[in-house]
């Protein structure tokens, strides 16, 4: 009986101690958060990690440096949190504990491993970087990086190779002055972003590179000149598309630095009929010229006197301003043109236009007679009056020099009439005849009509 006793009571404590044994036993299989890993924003970190098989929580423990040990700071049933407005520079320090509840009791895992982070802001660089070369100096711009208390410019220096920090400033352009002309220089830029009282720097732009003009020689050619050079397509010329660049479509070709008018022109013209579309010939670039490439062949035989030199050809827009950054003339921007004078360039500053075209002479009612390529070749035409009329001084101007002059090429295309649009949708420069520049008057053209003009030019 008293063995009996004796094993009864052994029974009844190996229960008790089983009992007792198996919720640690159920707590030890919860696995803690593995895989643990930050992903930095600005002033910011997304902690995430793998999932505890039945874990039906996590809670987030932060380091606190004054006590020493680690507070509970987050609750979530998810696998990521992220935590904001952290202060750039300071460390932060984490780690994970998965939580269960089974049977009503609170079940936890061992903490996951600590993952230490350094928030940093997010600092972009800058994009859209542009220069544009004067006569002396090459004014930067760039699009605005979001956040930027400020920029920093860098130019390549030869002697050094490599790049050297020259100016900072606060607003999205910059004009270096003081540069040598004929040589190339590099720059690129750093975003700045002040936080927390320290200056973040983003990473470099991209390369860009502009060419300082070298100066023209003064009085290296005259307005009568200008335009005997602009009629010499005129009548033999198609217009194609891409026509006087060079083959990579990023400014002159061979044919826009050549002396003279190309024999292919009148080739390719004896060819086409009324129905010629120029969108079948893009790119047939040694058949004809587009509207900048005939103008950039135009600056190039007045400016020199052999072939194969520095080119003129660029997008039209670009034309009006290019040339009288180069100390060539004023520029005059499309809402402030008042007038018309012979020689001026006139620049498409629209997304509508994208062309670019020659003041031959203005006319007493407000029309203009102009020198182009247009989708119906290189031919003189001429605007509505200012009011619109269409059978305006410098149309029929226009309309008589063609058919009595370029016979062939009338009776193909026989319509001289160019829009309202010409007369308000440009940008101008004109030509500085001081004589401390490349153009000089001694003919007066700039005080003749257009019709006195064409009279002398052409008879």
């Amino acid at each position: 009986m008293k063995r009996y006793l004796k094993w009864s009571i052994y029974v009844v404590l190996m229960v008790v101690v089983l009992t007792a044994v198996m919720p640690v036993r159920a707590e030890a299989k919860l696995n803690r958060p593995e895989k643990v890993k930050a992903i930095l924003g600005d002033r910011t970190v997304k902690l995430t990690w793998k999932s505890s098989k039945g874990a039906k929580y996590y809670r987030i423990y932060q380091y606190d440096m004054k006590k020493n040990s680690y507070r509970r700071v987050q609750k979530t049933t998810g696998t990521n949190f992220t935590f904001r407005k952290l202060k750039c520079g300071v460390s932060y320090r984490f780690k994970i504990r998965a939580y269960a509840v089974k049977k009503g009791k609170t079940l936890t895992s061992s903490f996951s491993k600590v993952i230490t982070v350094l928030p940093k802001p997010v600092v972009r660089k800058p994009s859209g970087l542009k220069a544009k070369a004067e006569k002396d100096s090459i004014s930067l711009s760039w699009d605005k990086a979001g956040g930027a208390t400020g920029y920093s410019i860098y130019q390549y220096s030869e002697s050094r190779n490599k790049y050297i920090k020259i100016a900072s400033t606060t607003k999205r352009n910059y004009s270096v002055k003081g540069l040598k002309a004929g040589l190339t220089y590099r720059y690129r830029i750093k975003t700045r972003k002040k936080v927390d009282g320290k200056i973040y720097y983003s990473k470099y732009s991209a390369i860009i590179e502009a060419k300082v003009p070298k100066a023209q020689k003064k009085g290296k050619s005259t307005l009568k000149k200008f335009l005997e050079t602009a009629l010499q397509p005129v009548g033999k010329t198609m217009y194609v598309w891409g026509g006087g660049w060079n083959e990579e479509d990023t400014g002159a070709g061979t044919d826009a630095r050549t002396i003279g008018v190309s024999p292919e022109w009148e080739r390719f013209f004896n060819k086409q009929n009324s129905s010629y579309d120029y969108n079948q010939t893009r790119y047939q670039i040694r058949d004809g010229l587009d509207c900048s490439g005939y103008v950039g062949w135009c600056i190039y035989n007045i400016m020199n006197t052999s072939s194969g030199k520095e080119g003129y050809v660029m997008k039209a827009e670009e034309m009006a301003s290019d040339f009288a950054s180069r100390g060539w003339g004023q520029y005059v921007g499309r809402f402030s043109v008042k007038d018309y004078q012979p020689g001026d360039i006139m620049s498409s500053s629209c997304s509508d236009c994208g062309h670019v075209w020659i003041v031959v002479g203005a006319c007493q009612d407000g029309s203009v007679v102009l020198v182009h390529s247009s989708p119906q070749g290189v031919q003189i035409n001429g605007t509505v009056d200012r009011y619109g009329n269409t059978s305006s001084e410098a149309v029929n101007l226009a309309a008589y020099y063609m058919k009595n002059y370029f016979p062939k090429w009338y009776k193909k295309y026989p319509n001289c009439m160019r829009g309202e649009s010409y007369l308000s949708h440009y940008a101008q420069m004109r030509w500085d005849l001081s004589g401390s520049s490349v153009m000089t008057d001694p003919q007066g053209y700039r005080n003749k009509s257009a019709a006195q003009i064409l009279q002398d030019l052409l008879g």
